[in-house]
């Protein structure tokens, strides 16, 4: 039975080894053992019956708890519209902020985001009443959800940094020598607040991010997929 064993390896060699993929190989092995047996019982021969119960049981995804089947072009959609709403507002809100440099170039960036997500959310759309509704993808929420708590540490050490190099740029001379901080009147105050709001602009990233794990809760496949199988 070293082949089925193998054919088992082969279907859970992309998943870290835990005691869930251990109990599901050795079902799994029983199983197809099982199948072999009741073929070659009726006369099969054993490497026909071994090849038609590796056919029967060629994926394992839909039978790991943190796996999702999910309807990938109907969360690309709404991920696109999406992104297109929110570098959009960010586009609105970025204009009064073009007196300074760095300002003019953000909104620039993301008016070029919006037109892409806007146009790629054209062409899926198209694509999809073309009947591509039903394309399905396997989402692992265990890791979706680490790489969601990562995007967001880093974000905020992002932020840290950028508002520490800030300060110590246009204040750090001050501090060192003791000399009290002189800002002579609103534009500079505007200039500087400016500063240090645009960074928080990035936070559209960690946004889309948990977005996108909301959304493929939503279009979860599941059993009306696998009924429609």
């Amino acid at each position: 039975m070293n082949r089925l064993k193998d054919h088992v390896d082969r279907l859970f060699s992309g998943y870290e080894e835990s005691n869930q993929i251990r109990e599901l190989k050795e079902e799994i092995l029983s199983n197809l053992e099982a199948k072999v047996a009741d073929l070659t019982s009726r006369g099969m021969e054993y490497h026909q019956a071994v090849s038609i119960a590796e056919e029967q049981f060629d994926h394992i995804d839909g039978l790991i708890d943190d796996n999702k089947q999910v309807y990938t072009n109907k969360v690309r959609l709404e991920l696109l519209q999406l992104t297109l709403l929110y570098t959009l507002i960010a586009w609105i809100l970025t204009i009064p902020l073009r007196i300074v440099g760095m300002g003019i170039l953000l909104n620039y960036v993301l008016l070029i985001v919006a037109f892409v997500s806007g146009i790629g959310f054209l062409f899926l759309n198209m694509k999809m009443k073309r009947g591509h509704w039903n394309k399905i993808s396997v989402w692992n929420m265990k890791s979706a959800l680490q790489y969601n708590r990562w995007v967001w540490i880093l974000w905020g050490l992002f932020i840290t940094v950028v508002t520490l190099v800030t300060t110590a740029a246009r204040f750090g001379s001050n501090i060192w020598y003791f000399r009290p901080v002189s800002i002579t009147g609103p534009y500079q105050w505007t200039v500087l607040a400016i500063e240090y709001a645009l960074p928080f602009i990035s936070v559209i990233i960690p946004l889309l991010f948990s977005t996108s794990i909301k959304l493929v809760q939503k279009y979860e496949a599941g059993e009306s997929y696998e009924g429609k199988k």
